[in-house]
């Protein structure tokens, strides 16, 4: 009976309370929210959550992204912002691809604006020969 009083008296300083975000969190999902405390996968490193996948791949072939195991864990990495640098990565590539683009549409405007400036001063010079020789002929 003494144990039974005093492991009531040690419940309540032993009791965990909740943050109202964590509230909001198991209110929004529950099953989501048991996860995040409760599930291994949640409380592994990204490092080796990445190594699970590989081995999941690695085991299951073309299966393994299909398989629930392998999706909860790209999802943790998702929610972690594991993909951050690769989607960064892709967009700075993709920045510098349009950078390129641009410099190409430049040049090609440059040159064919010198096309036209050539032309002109290539006419200009053939009118000028033109009246040159129309000058000795007439005198």
């Amino acid at each position: 009976m003494q144990q039974l009083h005093k492991s009531q008296s040690q419940s309540p300083q032993q009791q965990r309370f909740f943050t109202a975000s964590e509230l909001a969190e198991f209110e929004y999902c529950p099953l989501s929210w048991w996860h995040d405390r409760f599930e291994p996968a949640a409380q592994t490193g990204t490092e080796e959550l990445f190594a699970r996948l590989v081995e999941l791949e690695h085991d299951q072939g073309m299966q393994g992204p299909s398989l629930p195991e392998y999706r909860m864990i790209e999802q943790l990495l998702l929610r972690r912002g594991a993909f951050d640098t690769g989607t960064e990565q892709h967009h700075e590539h993709a920045e510098e691809v349009e950078q390129i683009q641009e410099e190409a549409r430049r040049s090609l405007t440059t040159t064919g604006r010198m096309r036209v400036l050539v032309i002109m001063v290539a006419v200009i010079v053939v009118v000028a020969l033109l009246c040159i020789a129309a000058a000795i002929v007439i005198h």
